[in-house]
């Protein structure tokens, strides 16, 4: 079963991922002016070139935001899958807002309410899309198997 949980957390993420990143070069232009690049932002936090910050968007995205998930969120928030997975990107939106953009320069919330707004639904939709298809723990199962 954690096997099983591993690899939908995997393509949650994963998916999730993406749909965030369009969001951010689709969605945002039409709201603040200009796309919402994170692999560019990242890579200018480290000094490396846009395709390692792209690449470290990702791995967070698809590898260590899911697996915290199951180890922190999928068993302790109640409710479908979707939206423990909303309110598990929570935390993660405001140590964004919080510490990361201020430490690439953009200020707290990008100094732009618009920015800030998309992206809380950039990681509100990454969760409900990430929960959704991770799903949630089947009590009944885990009841046959600690009764064995």
């Amino acid at each position: 079963m954690l096997k099983n949980n591993i690899q939908k957390a995997l393509l949650g993420g994963f998916i999730g991922t993406i749909v965030f990143t369009i969001m951010g070069q689709l969605i945002a232009p039409h709201i603040i002016g200009f796309p919402m690049n994170v692999g560019k932002m990242i890579a200018g936090m480290i000094h490396s070139p846009e395709n390692v910050g792209i690449m470290i968007h990702f791995v967070m995205g698809t590898i260590l935001f899911p697996i915290s998930y199951l180890l922190i969120g999928y068993d302790r928030i109640s409710g479908p899958g979707w939206l423990k997975g909303l309110i598990f990107l929570i935390p993660i939106y405001l140590v964004a807002m919080l510490v990361v953009v201020p430490m690439a320069g953009k200020g707290l919330f990008f100094h732009s309410l618009p920015a800030a707004m998309i992206a809380l639904m950039g990681h509100l939709v990454y969760g409900a899309i990430m929960g959704s298809i991770i799903g949630t723990p089947n009590n009944s199962q885990n009841e046959v198997i600690s009764q064995n």
